[in-house]
């Protein structure tokens, strides 16, 4: 066995090409994102805050439906009991999806700027693996920080479900909705957040997303935006996976089945894939126009 002794500085100091060296940029620069997002004492109070509202709404529903008065629309409608726990679970995740996805967003949105003022890119592109492993490491990061809260908001919800009288399926509802709407759409909502945030400034990014994440939920105006296969809301899923009558979209012309659902889970996590490519793509240019200026 080589002893440390024999072992030149050389190849302590210098950093190693290969598999196993990106990965372990990866994995670094993953939990330094994790353990920075997860001190932060302002993103367990923002989760906080947003799961107690979720809680709220879940609660006010799952006690109306459980004592729904005679002349109810969804007596009237005769609505069946499985059509019940589609209506909780939509009632809160639908709100959800759109709350937690908008804070997501927000959470990451100065890490690129962090690193920028830290002299981190310098840094990133005198490794081997340059800044590939640096952004997914940071995207999986930052991913991971936001997705723990947001599961364990969507759990709490749904027990408050089962404390409040309905069934353990209940459970299996909302982490239904959890793995078919929220998954996807905030992978590509944090990956296209650390986009804009490599090039744009900060309050541009803030301000900008914000508007637009309110615009593709809500739907107020532009509706043609809203109906697009890009739609985050869940908007294609829910009336296929969580079926209920009557479920009025903001385009009257709106149509989803199976396909377009699947269609709908797969064109997000390739448009998560597609901008973490442009966001290295953006990096390697500001880097090339900063040396030739």
């Amino acid at each position: 066995m080589m002893s440390l002794s024999r072992a030149t500085p050389d190849a302590l100091v210098i950093p190693r090409n290969g598999l196993l060296a990106a990965v372990g940029q990866v994995w670094g620069a993953m939990r330094a994102e994790l353990a920075m997002q997860w001190r932060r004492w302002g993103l367990w109070l923002t989760f906080a805050c947003v799961t107690g509202l979720l809680l709220l709404l879940t609660a006010q529903a799952a006690v109306y439906f459980k004592h729904l008065p005679p002349d109810s629309l969804y007596v009237r409608e005769h609505f069946t009991t499985p059509q019940e726990f589609n209506l909780i679970t939509y009632n809160t995740t639908a709100y959800g999806a759109m709350f937690f996805g908008l804070v997501a967003a927000l959470l990451v949105v100065d890490r690129m700027g962090r690193d920028r003022r830290l002299g981190m890119f310098e840094l990133q592109r005198a490794t081997p693996q340059g800044y590939g492993s640096y952004i997914l490491g940071k995207f999986l990061g930052n991913y991971v920080a936001v997705l723990v809260p947001t599961f364990l908001g969507y759990v709490l919800c749904a027990l408050v479900t089962v404390a409040l009288g309905w069934p353990v399926i209940m459970l299996v509802k909302f982490l239904q909705a959890f793995l078919l709407i929220f998954v996807p759409s905030s992978l590509a909502t944090v990956a296209l957040t650390l986009l804009l945030a490599s090039f744009l400034p900060l309050r541009v990014v803030q301000m900008g997303f914000s508007l637009l994440w309110i615009e593709v939920n809500i739907g107020f105006g532009w509706h043609a935006i809203t109906s697009t296969i890009f739609n985050p809301s869940g908007m294609y899923i829910y009336p296929v996976f969580f079926p209920i009558p009557h479920l009025l979209s903001v385009d009257p012309t709106f149509r989803t089945s199976l396909p377009l659902a699947m269609l709908n889970i797969a064109v997000l996590l390739l448009t998560a894939i597609a901008t973490l490519a442009l966001t290295y793509g953006s990096l390697v240019i500001q880097q090339v126009r900063k040396e030739t200026a």
